[in-house]
């Protein structure tokens, strides 16, 4: 597809994604799936109102009433076109990527992203024009907050927060709007920065700069620290002494005790394949099934409802819990998180300090346009190879085009740091020198 990748279509905003472009794929949208009622919400950057104009107007050409909740999480869109009867859900974000960034992705009625063949009918209708008839109404939903705030309080139960104290880092996004009240209504000690909603700062902080989180965290003493993205579809953790967790590691912790207490009803749990192996072996031996499915959490979600898995989610801090919301949802995530804490009566610390973790080293090397095709070459295929030879059964490569950024992901795993920081150097020279010599080819 030309436009969409791995979360729906992103780019530069007035550049890559124009008011033009976004138009189109609301049209297009309309056109292809027919939604009669469309929601649609937005994070805080600077670009999300034009845009969202512009997709809301394409949408209402083709005769659809859309509904404009503002300022939300992308996860408060899918929560709420699957309880309330709409039949196509929208974002305008960029979720982690740069202020400079915006995209637009789509959620089918049942509240999960749409499938690959969706996205292709959308971009096979992007320059149809519909036929004349009556534009659709566009009308704000003052109620979506407020919907939202009400599932996340009831889905675990209330009260159950007090003597909790938690920092949060809303990274200047759509959580902003939502999580500081959440946790506090719930009993919850709360220190929260990043709260301002200014587009200009999004993802300054957050998941893509632990930094700030952490060191408030320990001058604060505060029991855990929760990091969002600028959507708030994923979270990840600091602990009280600012260590770092990642969804695959709070996973593999996790599971066993929510099986035990009836949470999950099967020893299973989806991971992608840049989870660490540490918490995958860790699962195994407690008789889990750990089915791997490509970068995403659409395809963590699609493999949980094939297979009737609860449970699953990425590295980077998408988890799903199925029987509650069917994509990642950073506040749920954390609230889930803390609410198991309260149980066992113990810190983050303490939950995964069984898992083991092999040794990772990760590089992103900027591809333009070229990112697709250039794992193709002869010379990257040979030095993917030799790595693998090099690491043997216990180490693991994954390169692969980024889905949402002009980048190529490069990620090495092993027991011995030594080998791994040559095989990391062997791959991403390789990349480099055929990014040169096709950039040198005027391709």
């Amino acid at each position: 597809m030309r436009y969409f990748g791995t979360d729906g279509v992103r780019g530069t905003a007035g550049v890559d994604l124009t008011a033009e472009l976004a138009f189109k794929l609301g049209r297009a949208a309309g056109l292809s799936l027919k939604p009669k009622r469309a929601l649609i919400g937005r994070d805080t950057r600077t670009s999300g109102p034009a845009l969202e104009a512009a997709c809301s107007a394409g949408l209402a050409e083709t005769g659809c009433h859309v509904f404009s909740a503002g300022i939300i999480p992308s996860p408060a869109i899918s929560h709420l076109v699957r309880l309330q009867g709409f039949h196509l859900g929208a974002v305008i974000s960029a979720s982690h990527n740069p202020p400079e960034d915006n995209g637009i992705k789509f959620y089918s009625p049942d509240g999960l992203k749409l499938p690959p063949d969706a996205e292709q009918g959308i971009e096979e209708n992007l320059d149809v024009r519909p036929q004349n008839g009556p534009l659709g109404p566009i009308s704000p939903w003052d109620e979506a907050r407020e919907l939202y705030v009400d599932f996340l309080l009831s889905v675990l139960g209330r009260g159950w927060g007090k003597g909790l104290r938690v920092v949060l880092d809303c990274a200047h996004g759509a959580t902003a709007a939502v999580a500081p009240e959440v946790f506090s209504s719930l009993g919850i000690e709360v220190t929260a920065f990043g709260t301002e909603l200014d587009g200009k700062k999004i993802n300054a902080t957050g998941v893509m700069n632990m930094g700030p989180l952490q060191e408030l965290v320990r001058a604060e003493g505060a029991d855990l620290g929760v990091a969002f993205d600028g959507d708030g579809d994923r979270a990840l953790f600091v602990t009280s002494k600012g260590e770092v967790v990642e969804g695959d590691r709070l996973l593999g912790a996790l599971a066993p005790h929510l099986l035990s207490w009836g949470e999950i009803s099967s020893p299973a749990v989806v991971f992608t394949v840049l989870a660490n192996r540490g918490p995958e072996e860790y699962l195994r031996a407690q008789g889990f099934t750990v089915p791997r499915v490509p970068v995403g959490d659409r395809n963590v979600s699609l493999k949980m409802k094939r297979s009737g898995i609860e449970v699953g989610g990425e590295p980077s801090g998408h988890i799903v819990f199925g029987r509650y919301a069917p994509t990642g949802d950073g506040i749920l995530t954390a609230l889930y998180l803390l609410r198991a804490l309260k149980r066992l009566g113990f810190g983050l610390e303490e939950l995964v300090r069984p898992v083991p973790l092999y040794p990772q080293l990760r590089r992103d090397i900027p591809a333009g346009r070229l990112k697709g095709e250039i794992l193709g070459e002869e010379e990257v295929k040979r030095a993917i190879a030799e790595a693998e030879r090099a690491l043997g059964d216990s180490g693991r490569v994954a390169v692969r085009p980024s889905g949402t950024q002009p980048l190529i992901r490069v990620l090495v795993e092993g027991p011995d740091e030594g080998r791994l920081t040559e095989a990391l150097e062997g791959i991403c020279e390789a990349i480099k020198k055929a990014l040169a010599r096709r950039s040198g080819e005027g391709l």
